[in-house]
């Protein structure tokens, strides 16, 4: 399975499109319980995202690392990154944004999940 999703990845950051845009982004996320610090993520990626008609499909792949409290930079579980997805609008209002994320881990279980975001203007 994941050969495919990175055939698709592959082939949407290579494919050249007139309405196209490559792009270099980063994520650092600090995660809290109980109002106390506990670790650290960054992401570092590199993205493309493609405009079809009325649709927008994107892909990115990175690298990231997470660090626990305490941990220097550099010493904390590295993954690789991969998000990929598609918007589309409806009726001028009503906006649909899915996408998929992994977290693949050397060292421990990968992470996967499903986001879908809509967003009604009125």
């Amino acid at each position: 399975m994941h050969k495919v999703i990175n055939f698709v990845i592959i082939s949407l950051l290579l494919s050249s499109n007139l309405f196209a845009e490559n792009y270099i982004a980063t994520r650092q996320e600090l995660w809290f319980s109980d109002s106390s610090y506990y670790k650290t993520s960054h992401h570092v990626k590199i993205g493309k995202k493609i405009k079809m008609e009325n649709y927008s499909l994107f892909g990115e792949l990175g690298v990231g690392e997470d660090i626990n409290e305490g941990t220097p930079v550099g010493s904390g579980q590295s993954f690789d990154y991969l998000r990929f997805g598609v918007t589309k609008t409806f009726f001028n209002a009503l906006k649909v944004d899915i996408n998929y994320r992994s977290k693949m881990k050397a060292h421990d279980r990968d992470l996967n999940w499903i986001v879908i975001n809509t967003k009604y203007k009125f």
